[in-house]
C-alpha cells in the first residue's frame, strides 16, 4: 500500500457495490452506427484509478472514427499520469491534468498529445501539497491543493509564479467578476471540518475575505449571471448538507437550498445536481433551474437508464449534452453515459478506466500516433505472464488482482496477462505473492551495464521492496524447467533478513474479516481491513483454505514518522537491487544480470535471461495504510 495522506474524497468512495461492467445494452455503437455530437471531434476522459496504486490514465475518443484508447497517454508519452488524477481541464492548445497523491500539474499538447511539460507541487522542504483542482484567468492558471495554497501558473511559459494561503483542504476553485472562489473542505481534519470559501482578489493575488458556507465544502462553480454555487457536503453520514449561492458582487450568501448535493454541473440557466447515499447506495440527479430557484424534473435520466455510481458529471459546452460517469465499484473499470438535456442515452462508452471523474470536449482533431486497436507491447517489454500468485492483502479480488467475479485461477492468469500487456498494475499483496514474465527473447548481459529494468509504483517514501529471481531458457524449450537465480540486492548478506521464511494465509470466516497467518518463527498475526476497501475480501477467492509462502523475509522498512494524533508512515527504499523500491525514473529501478547467485550466493555467470519473476519479500503492517504489498507493471530489456 502506497503511503500518502488520506484523500477525504476516496476515502468516502470505497464503498463497493457491483456492477456488471460486461452488459450489452447501450454499449458503444458499432461501425454501422457512428455516435455524432454537434460541434465536438474528439472527448477526453480523466480515470482516477485507485489511490495510492499509481495508476491513473487518460481515455481519448474520436467521434468520427468511433476509435478509442484507453491508455492514451501512456501509449503516447511511455509512462503513466501517476497517482490519483483528480481534474483536468483544456486552455487554448494544452490540456491541464492535475494529478493529486503524486502532487502534480501534467501539461499535454492537443495535437500530439505528448507531455509539453510536468509541474512539481511540493512544498520547501519536499512534501506533497496535493493539487485538487484547477481554473484559468487571462493567460494564468489558478491550482487549489490540499495543503491550504492556490497557486498561479503562466501558461505560456509553465513558471509557478506565487502562491498564497487560503483556508484548509482546498477542494475546488472557480472564477467569477474578477476573483477566485475556493471551497476549504478541512476534509483530511474530519470530523473538525473548514466551513468557509475564500474569495481572492485576481488582480491583487490576495485573500480579501473568507464565507462562511457550512461544513465540508467541495465542488463549486461559477454561472453566468454573476453568482457562484457551492456543494456543502456535510459529513459522512450525509447530515448538514446544502446548495449555496454566494453572489459575487456582494460576496454574501444569496440564498441557501436544502438539496444534497455531492457533484454537479451548470450549463446557462439549468443546474444538473448529483447525489450519492453511501449507505443506501442509491443516486439521484436533479434538474435545477437556477434563475427561477426551482427544481425543474426530479429525475433527470427519462429513459430508466441505470448508473451504478455516478461519479462524474459534466456538460458537453458546444451542445448542451450531459456526460456521467459511472464508477461501478471503484475496482474495476467504468463507464461514461452521454444523455441528452431531456434526459435521454444517446450512447454509452464501456470500460474506459477505472474510476473516471471527468469528461472534456474538443472541437479539434489531433494528429496524435496513438493505437486504437489492442495495446502496442513491443518486445523490449516482457510480454507474457507465465505463473501469478498473489498473496493476501487490499488490492485483492479487484482488477488490480485480475480478478473479476467468479474467476477461476486460470481466468486470473490470462487476466494478468492482458494486464501486463497494457502494462496495467499488479499486486503482489503481502509477502510471498508472486509473478513470473517472460520475454521472446534473450536478455543479453552487458558487462557494466544496467540489463533490465522493472516498473512499480514506488516514490518518495513509498517502497514496497520484492525480491527479484531469474532464469535463463539453457534447454531452449521455451518452458520454466530450468533453475532460478536470485539478484543479491544491497541486504542479501545482512543479518537482518531472514532465509527460507515460511508464512501461511487463511480464508477468513467471515470473508471480510482480517486475514490471519502464521509462520516458521513462532509468530502470528493478521493482514487487517482498513478504511479504504471495506468490501472486497483480502483473500485470493480462487485460492484454497489456506495458501502457503516460501522465500527469503527483508527486514522491516517503514517508520511511523507522526505522533499519537496523526500517523503519518514512511517506507524508506533499500540500496538497491529490489523491485517496486525506487521510483521508475531512479537508476535503481534497474537490474544488472550479473548480480545473480546460485543457492550458495555464488556468482551465476549467466550470459542472459528469459523469465523474471518477483515476489513480496516484507510482512508489514503501517498502521491504517495496511500492508506493504510489491505492485509491478512491467519489465524492460534495457538493450533492446
Amino acid at each position: 500500500m502506497k503511503i500518502k495522506y488520506i484523500n477525504l474524497l476516496f476515502l468516502l468512495c470505497m464503498l463497493l457495490n457491483a456492477c456488471d461492467d460486461m452488459e450489452d445494452i447501450n454499449e458503444t455503437p458499432g461501425k454501422e452506427n457512428y455516435p455524432l455530437e454537434s460541434g465536438t471531434a474528439e472527448l477526453y476522459i480523466l480515470c482516477e484509478g485507485l489511490f495510492n496504486l499509481n495508476n491513473s490514465s487518460l481515455a481519448h475518443y474520436t467521434f468520427g472514427s468511433n476509435a478509442i484508447v484507453t491508455d492514451y497517454f501512456r501509449q503516447i508519452n511511455r509512462r503513466g499520469l501517476g497517482d490519483t488524477a483528480n481534474d483536468m481541464a483544456i486552455y487554448g492548445s494544452k490540456l491541464y491534468i492535475v494529478v493529486n497523491v503524486s502532487s502534480q500539474l501534467e501539461i499535454v499538447d492537443l495535437k500530439t498529445g505528448r507531455s509539453l511539460n510536468r509541474i512539481p507541487f511540493t512544498t520547501e522542504n519536499g512534501s506533497s501539497r496535493q493539487p485538487r483542482h484547477i481554473v484559468f484567468d487571462k493567460d494564468k492558471a489558478y491550482i487549489c491543493s490540499f495543503d491550504g495554497t492556490v497557486a498561479r501558473i503562466d501558461t505560456a511559459s509553465y513558471r509557478m509564479e506565487a502562491q498564497i494561503r487560503v483556508g484548509r483542504n482546498s477542494d475546488g476553485i472557480c472564477v467569477q467578476n474578477n476573483k477566485l472562489y475556493v471551497s476549504n473542505s478541512g476534509g483530511l481534519d474530519s470530523p473538525n471540518y473548514d466551513n468557509t470559501v475564500s474569495v481572492v482578489d485576481i488582480p491583487s493575488f490576495t485573500e480579501i475575505k473568507r464565507i462562511m458556507v457550512g461544513d465540508n465544502p467541495g465542488k463549486i462553480c461559477a454561472d453566468a449571471y454573476g453568482d457562484v454555487y457551492v456543494a456543502v457536503r456535510g459529513n459522512p453520514a450525509g447530515n448538514n448538507q446544502s446548495f449555496i449561492r454566494i453572489d459575487s458582487r456582494t460576496d454574501n450568501i444569496a440564498d441557501s437550498y436544502t438539496d444534497r448535493v455531492i457533484n454537479f454541473a451548470i450549463d446557462n440557466e439549468v443546474a444538473y445536481l448529483c447525489n450519492y447515499d453511501y449507505n443506501t447506495k442509491s443516486s439521484q440527479i436533479k434538474v435545477f433551474d437556477i434563475q427561477t430557484e426551482t427544481v425543474l424534473r426530479e429525475n433527470f435520466i427519462t429513459d430508466d437508464t441505470k448508473i451504478t455510481t455516478p461519479y462524474g458529471i459534466n456538460v458537453n459546452p458546444y451542445n448542451g449534452n450531459v456526460y456521467i460517469t459511472d464508477a461501478c465499484n471503484y475496482t474495476v473499470t467504468g463507464d461514461v453515459l452521454c444523455f441528452n438535456p431531456q434526459g435521454k442515452l444517446q450512447f454509452r462508452l464501456n470500460d474506459v478506466g477505472i474510476n473516471p471523474n471527468a469528461v472534456v470536449f474538443s472541437n479539434k482533431i489531433s494528429q496524435s500516433e496513438a493505437n486504437t486497436g489492442e495495446p502496442d507491447v513491443p518486445s523490449a517489454f516482457a510480454g507474457k505472464v507465465w505463473e501469478y500468485i498473489p498473496a493476501p492483502g487490499q488490492f485483492i479480488n479487484t482488477v488490480t488482482s485480475a480478478y473479476k467475479e467468479g474467476f477461476t485461477a486460470g481466468q486470473v492468469l490470462v487476466y494478468a496477462d492482458e494486464q501486463i500487456k497494457k502494462r496495467s498494475l499488479l499486486t503482489l499483496g503481502g509477502f510471498g505473492g508472486s509473478i513470473i514474465l517472460g520475454f521472446d527473447h534473450t536478455v543479453k548481459n552487458i558487462a557494466g551495464a544496467y540489463d533490465f529494468k522493472i516498473y512499480g509504483n514506488a516514490h518518495e517514501g513509498s517502497s514496497e521492496p520484492g525480491i527479484v529471481l531469474v532464469s535463463k531458457d539453457v534447454n531452449n524449450n521455451g518452458l520454466l524447467d530450468d533453475e532460478w537465480y536470485e539478484l543479491a540486492g544491497s541486504e542479501y548478506r545482512s543479518d537482518k533478513v531472514i532465509k527460507e521464511y515460511e508464512i501461511t494465509y487463511y480464508r477468513p470466516v467471515p470473508l471480510l474479516a482480517n486475514v490471519r497467518w502464521t509462520d516458521n518463527q513462532g509468530r502470528e498475526g493478521y493482514i487487517p481491513c482498513n478504511s479504504f476497501h471495506k468490501e472486497n475480501s483480502y483473500y485470493p477467492l480462487w485460492m484454497g483454505d489456506k495458501t502457503t509462502f516460501r522465500g527469503t523475509l527483508l527486514p522491516d522498512n517503514a517508520i511511523n514518522e507522526g505522533n499519537t494524533e496523526v500517523e503519518k508512515w514512511v517506507q524508506y527504499p533499500f540500496s538497491w537491487g529490489y523491485a517496486d523500491n525506487h521510483s521508475n525514473n531512479s537508476e535503481y529501478s534497474q537490474f544488472k544480470i550479473d548480480w545473480a547467485v546460485d543457492k550458495e550466493g555464488n556468482p551465476a555467470m549467466l550470459d542472459g535471461i528469459n523469465f523474471v519473476k518477483i515476489y513480496c519479500a516484507i510482512n508489514q503492517i503501517c498502521g491504517w495504510a495496511g500492508e506493504t504489498s510489491t505492485e509491478i507493471s512491467a519489465v524492460e530489456d534495457l538493450h533492446y
